[in-house]
């Protein structure tokens, strides 16, 4: 394998075709210029300079070389340009996850377009799961990032994660537009729901807001009917517009536009859902750590947060 260094110190011979001008380019001294071509010489088995005292010039085999060599050095200094820019995070791959209802809020949309303006370089890989499968990506360095949603920060173990919480919004009533209950915009309380059918997530979704539907019901004294269930927020809220029955989402919701919908406040202070940034604790490398830091995050173990 020839020595990138013997090819530069070629090439501004070639350029110069003088010993002591391309020392001086290269900030070395002459003798181990020399010395070094005549090495260079020996591993390319060719002679690549006519040397007398009055001239240096290019033979064959060094007028076929040049070209070569440059673009080696080229390619070379791209390469190391590359690894600069990974090692500073201005380059790479993220993978992030996200919840069905992610692009509903601002705060990760601004999160991601801020982190894309920042860091162009990056690769970014924006992939929908439930919150059950975005944990177990984590935990399987499929991903490294995972947006959810929950009352509370998602189990995950402690000493290899944390979770910041982004923002919360509140839990409203999704009624059908024609239903009984949707001609005022006072907070309704759950238990006005008892008789209602229930449109919600399934169980096994993982999502946050499925138990804390059932557990909101619960404290009112009832455990909702479930006629419907569905993975993701638009079909939700079109099945309720259907009439096929009601539900309880995050305000973010609203911005879904179909027609038929009404939205009531509830009263219940616990009605509220959170979004979770899911991080590794010791994040594996620079373009990880750039996009805690463009959320404000610093790791930190085992504990959750708010942000």
């Amino acid at each position: 394998m020839v020595d990138l260094r013997r090819l530069r110190y070629f090439v501004v011979l070639a350029e110069t075709l003088h010993f002591g001008k391309a020392a001086l380019r290269l900030a070395i001294a002459q003798p181990p210029l020399s010395h070094q071509i005549r090495v260079l010489e020996r591993e390319l088995g060719a002679q690549l300079f006519e040397r007398s005292n009055r001239r240096v010039e290019l033979t064959s085999a060094g007028q076929a070389l040049l070209p070569e060599a440059r673009r080696l050095l080229e390619q070379a200094a791209k390469t190391a340009q590359v690894a600069a820019r990974v090692e500073r995070g201005e380059q790479g791959e993220l993978r992030l996850g996200v919840v069905s209802t992610a692009a509903l809020t601002q705060a990760v949309s601004r999160l991601i377009l801020s982190y894309r303006q920042r860091w162009p370089g990056v690769r970014l890989h924006i992939e929908e799961f439930t919150t059950h499968e975005q944990l177990s990506a984590m935990v399987e360095r499929r991903l490294d990032f995972a947006f959810v949603r929950g009352a509370q920060a998602p189990e995950l173990p402690p000493a290899s994660f944390g979770a910041v919480r982004l923002f919360e919004d509140a839990l409203l009533a999704a009624l059908p537009a024609a239903h009984r209950l949707a001609g005022s915009t006072a907070a309704l309380s759950v238990g006005a729901l008892r008789d209602e059918a229930f449109v919600i997530y399934p169980l096994e979704s993982g999502a946050g807001i499925h138990a804390q539907i059932m557990a909101l019901c619960h404290q009112a004294g009832f455990a909702p009917q479930v006629v419907q269930e569905a993975r993701s927020a638009t079909t939700i809220i079109g099945l309720v517009a259907a009439g096929l029955g009601v539900s309880l989402v995050p305000e973010s919701f609203k911005s879904i536009a179909v027609q038929g919908v009404t939205y009531r406040p509830l009263r219940e202070k616990k009605a509220r859902s959170a979004m979770w940034l899911v991080h590794r604790n010791e994040p594996e490398s620079a373009v990880e750590r750039e996009f805690l830091a463009l959320a404000g995050v610093a790791p930190f173990a085992g504990q959750a947060r708010e942000s």
